[in-house]
């Protein structure tokens, strides 16, 4: 097995908490176009719920894990990280009191996937955030995150939002 399928099963094990049975078992049913469009419609989903500063869809788009198993959710940026569900959604509830838009180029984006189950996207990215109109600032961004399918459709388990400048 190559090294990038040891490591996407390793990532689906640990983002699906799973415990028994072989992190390497074969997948059960393959990555289609169909898939793609779905894992693209999740995080234009988020876009559109971070834009409209609705929590409510914004927390659907993510993760969510039964109780018992550890939360993936994970945002990594440059002055900050927020480890679990909870944390990331009570940051963007403050975020969201101020000036937040996310508006990625829906042409570019790039869904690829690392298993059946997990897919990587990457999406050039306006922000605008300020605490006002009169302080917001738009910057260029290379938006990186992990969608994994979930028994609700696909849901993004991670954001690492990558300064272009």
């Amino acid at each position: 097995m190559g090294a990038r399928k040891i490591v996407a099963s390793l990532v689906v094990a640990t983002l699906c908490g799973a415990t028994d049975g072989p992190a390497f078992a074969a997948p059960s049913q393959q990555f289609t176009e169909a898939d793609r469009a779905q894992v693209k419609d999740v995080l234009l989903r988020q876009a559109a719920a971070a834009s409209a500063h609705d929590i409510a869809a914004f927390e659907q788009v993510l993760v969510t894990v039964p109780p018992g198993h550890q939360d993936p959710i994970v945002m990594v940026a440059r002055a900050y990280q927020f480890w679990g569900k909870t944390a990331l959604i009570d940051h963007f509830k403050e975020t969201f009191k101020g000036v937040w838009k996310f508006e990625p180029d829906v042409q570019a984006i790039k869904v690829i996937p690392l298993t059946p189950d997990v897919a990587q996207i990457y999406a050039p990215t306006q922000i605008t955030l300020g605490a006002s109109d009169a302080s917001a600032r738009t910057a260029p961004f290379l938006v990186y995150e992990v969608a994994v399918r979930t028994p609700e459709g696909w849901r993004i388990a991670s954001i690492v939002p990558v300064p272009v400048r």
